[in-house]
């Protein structure tokens, strides 16, 4: 992914939050210290703590990283000016500087990493330059102040638990928590439930579909039957979902218990009735951020439908690119483009005359899109959909015992997953979550998720490598 394995990344478990060394060692110390020490110094103990982390995960990249602390705090400085018209021009074109600056960095990374396949990425590298991007622009806006303190700046971009896969925490939400954070127990609480609850997300549900999806790549698309297909495509479907909102709930869980406020980055997006809600409710800082800072400066729907056809194209090429160089991933973004647009038009209104029609075409649209993502050859995506679809002249595979073999296997954590991806079984968790009962299913959890981490091989977020 992203032009590199996540293998090839240099780690020591610092910021793999599912690893032991992580939730036994790190974090404990981390939030140890943290509380212990007086508000004046919290600030620099998050950035240097954090700073320590990545270092200790990537040592060849902590200049990088503090180093673009430095220039976007000094950007930022230098962009909060008056508004005369030489002014407005040299904010302009110091604004337009510290775009290149931090996109040019991004896409280096990415083209390079795609050519040379022994080059290390910067861990997370997207998510720190996606909030420096935002708050850079926001400054230019007027939208907020500039930051007067590196160390509250610094902080904010490096925040360990969200560096490596977001969620993408825009500045103006940080203002009133860098100085003024309330770090109750009820936010300890709160906090170790959510990390609990991505840990078995993660675990106990990715980790095991991950499994399933690796023996589809081991027989050979070319020799997987139609049942056996389709399986692999719902479940590394659900592999990746509950993979990122499983980082993303302990990335949230972690910020409540430094008491940040909990960020949603996830809601329900299988119960999405289009593909455009479904994107609405998955990464939803990603798209809430493509939203303001790419879709409309470049015009969104305000400009009749050529500029909408050419914004969302736009915005769905550079989702496609950020996730990797590889063609694979910009077919992946053109044809989302193609579909979403499709529903503006005319699809999204038949859409909404049958309910049940729109969820089924979600549900068999996204998990067809999701291998055009997942596989990388162009030859390989289309022997899988010719597996997907046989009737289409190909022949029928030789391993046709093949799909019940994996479903007796696997069917527990299919359904594990199905149930999770339903609102209503979410919603009732959460209405009964300070219940004697659910504190003690979490406390079972989690022992289960520390048993099944120790007696198996480390497998990192997927999303680490964007």
């Amino acid at each position: 992914m992203a032009g590199i394995g996540t293998e090839n990344m240099v780690s020591l478990n610092t910021m793999v939050f599912g690893s032991l060394e992580f939730l036994f060692w790190y974090l404990p110390v981390f939030l140890l210290i943290y509380h212990l020490i007086p508000d004046k110094w919290k600030n620099a103990v998050l950035f240097g703590g954090s700073l320590i982390l990545y270092g200790l995960g990537e040592p060849v990249y902590l200049f990088l990283l503090f180093g673009m602390s430095v220039v976007n705090y000094l950007f930022g400085l230098s962009l909060e000016t008056g508004e005369e018209t030489e002014q407005c021009t040299r904010r302009k074109v110091l604004l337009a500087a510290a775009l290149v600056c931090n996109a040019g960095l991004l896409v280096y990374f990415k083209t390079a990493a795609a050519f040379d396949s022994v080059m290390l990425m910067p861990l997370g590298i997207s998510f720190y330059l996606f909030k420096s991007i935002s708050y850079l622009v926001d400054v230019y806006r007027g939208r907020i102040t500039a930051e007067r303190s590196l160390i509250r700046f610094g902080a904010y971009l490096s925040l360990f638990f969200q560096t490596v896969s977001g969620p993408i925490m825009r500045y103006e939400q940080m203002p009133s928590h860098m100085g003024e954070r309330q770090e109750r127990l009820h936010s300890l609480e709160e906090g170790l439930k959510w990390l609990i609850c991505g840990l078995a997300a993660k675990v106990l549900i990715a980790d095991r579909l991950a499994i399933l999806w690796n023996d589809i790549q081991t027989i050979g698309f070319e020799s997987i039957s139609m049942p056996l297909a389709w399986l692999g495509m719902y479940g590394y479907s659900l592999q990746l979902y509950f993979d990122f909102a499983g980082y993303s709930m302990m990335a949230a869980g972690i910020g409540m218990m430094f008491g940040f406020p909990f960020i949603r980055n996830f809601e329900y997006p299988y119960a999405a009735s289009c593909v455009s809600a479904f994107y609405r409710r998955w990464h939803m800082t990603l798209g809430s951020w493509f939203r303001d800072y790419v879709y409309i400066p470049l015009g969104g729907s305000r400009g009749g439908m050529g500029k909408t056809v050419c914004s969302v194209l736009a915005v769905w090429l550079l989702t496609g690119f950020w996730h990797g160089a590889g063609f694979h991933f910009w077919l992946w973004g053109i044809i989302l483009g193609i579909i979403v647009l499709s529903e503006k038009i005319w699809l999204g209104k038949i859409l909404q005359k049958n309910r049940i029609f729109a969820h089924l075409y979600v549900l068999l649209m996204i998990p067809m899109t999701w291998m055009v993502f997942a596989i990388d050859s162009l030859d390989q995506i289309g022997i899988y959909f010719a597996r997907l679809f046989p009737f289409f002249g190909v022949s029928e595979a030789v391993n046709t015992g093949d799909f019940l073999k994996e479903l007796t296997v696997f069917w527990p954590v299919l359904t594990a997953g199905v149930l999770f991806c339903i609102p209503a079984v979410g919603n009732a968790f959460l209405k009964r979550k300070n219940t004697v009962w659910v504190n003690l299913l979490l406390f079972g959890l989690f022992w289960l998720c520390v048993y099944t981490v120790s007696n198996a091989v480390n497998n990192p977020f997927m999303y680490a490598a964007f």
